[in-house]
């Protein structure tokens, strides 16, 4: 069963080592008997015979301790492999980690409701339900403002114990904010960690103030009409201004199966629909849509 899978390596080292000690313990049993033998043999009263007398009892006692010797190394096995075990996980985490980035950096849309989305009305996408446009806050609902960029909230991403937003790296327990009530999450790549946009917007990178209409996604600042309703849910992910990709991971989106290409990708969520108050081109956010 998969449960019983991580024990495997350690019971095969176990048996490796097992067969090791007693076959350490068979060859000097085997060497017992034979002093045995030979010390009740008939004397032959010469110098030769003390001397193999002598050698069966140091190769008896080499033996023994080879034994004593296989049987210490099973027992500091047995006391090594979690800790080997913990630093091949330590190991194969950064790769781990490393996978996880490329799937979720480019995360800007999902499957979505095509007929709920062609119904959208004009009030639905230029007043949005799901924000407060009288809290002060120019960005979504899930984002705060910080060096004129929107950045998920330092509550959400710290699940309220580091609630200030400092850098865009870092979030604060309380003021005064230091080094030594903040957390700190450097990354490798850009977009990542701290440095990141609201879950509706996708979790990219951060923007400038506003938000997109509902049946847009942000992909690199920019406002486009979702490729879940430009392709029917079947490449459903943002990789371009003109492309549409069927997996949320770059690697997957080099391949050209995976990937649909075309110029009428690049517009707006107004495109289409005869109205002048909804942008029919890509944009930049609006902040009308998160701030009267």
């Amino acid at each position: 069963s998969a449960a019983a899978q991580p024990a495997r390596p350690r019971r095969a080292a176990g048996n490796v080592l097992r067969a090791s000690a007693l076959l350490c313990a068979g060859a000097a049993a085997t060497a017992v008997v034979v002093l045995r033998r030979a010390a009740f043999a008939p004397k032959r009263g010469n110098v030769g015979a003390l001397e193999e007398k002598m050698g069966f009892l140091a190769m008896a006692d080499a033996l023994a301790n080879g034994l004593s010797a296989s049987a210490k190394v099973v027992d500091e096995a047995r006391e090594v492999y979690p800790d080997v075990q913990t630093a091949m996980g330590s190991l194969t985490g950064p790769s781990a980690g490393f996978k996880a980035a490329l799937m979720r950096i480019n995360d800007t849309s999902r499957h979505v409701n095509l007929t709920q989305m062609a119904g959208l009305t004009t009030q639905e996408l230029l007043h949005p339900k799901s924000e407060n446009r009288h809290d002060g806050n120019v960005c979504a609902g899930d984002e705060e403002t910080h060096v004129g960029l929107c950045y998920k909230k330092c509550s959400l991403l710290t699940e309220g114990l580091y609630p200030i937003r400092t850098t865009a790296w870092s979030c604060c327990h309380q003021e005064p904010c230091s080094f030594f009530n903040s957390k700190f999450v450097p990354t490798l790549f850009p977009c990542e960690g701290f440095d990141v946009a609201g879950s509706k917007e996708g979790q990219g990178c951060p923007h400038f103030a506003g938000t997109c209409m509902e049946n847009e996604e942000l992909s690199l600042g920019v406002c486009y009409k979702k490729c879940a309703i430009l392709t029917s849910n079947v490449f459903p992910y943002r990789s371009g201004a003109a492309s549409c990709c069927r997996y949320n991971s770059h690697l997957a989106c080099l391949d050209a199966l995976n990937v649909n290409i075309s110029a009428s990708f690049n517009t707006a969520g107004g495109a289409g629909d005869h109205n002048g108050a909804t942008p029919a081109k890509a944009h930049l956010p609006i902040p009308a849509l998160t701030e009267a």
